[in-house]
């Protein structure tokens, strides 16, 4: 297996492991990390394409289910900041009429 395919997956593990944890700035470095190492295997004159593809497909999967935890760990923060400034809103007219 070429050596960048290899580092490819042992940096597609971490970033599993990142988002598990919930270690959102290793998940970022790692993301650009990946991005490189993929760049490095495509540009690999002896890869190999069936490895490549593999491995290209394991961490599309992997980034279709980080987007999905990201969106609805946005759709959390949204609701929790709303609620902020409901009770804001809220303190601001209490205040008005104490």
């Amino acid at each position: 297996m070429a050596n960048a395919v290899e580092q490819l997956q042992h940096t597609h593990s971490s970033l599993i492991d990142a988002v598990k944890a919930g270690d959102w700035q290793q998940v970022g470095e790692l993301d650009r990390l990946c991005r490189d190492q993929v760049r490095q295997a495509m540009e690999d004159p002896q890869r190999d394409d069936q490895q490549v593809a593999v491995v290209l497909e394991d961490l599309s999967e992997t980034y279709r289910e980080v987007v999905a935890l990201c969106q609805a760990v946005q759709g959390k923060l949204a609701e929790e900041l709303q609620g902020l400034q409901k009770s804001r809103q809220s303190a601001k007219v209490y205040q008005m009429f104490s």
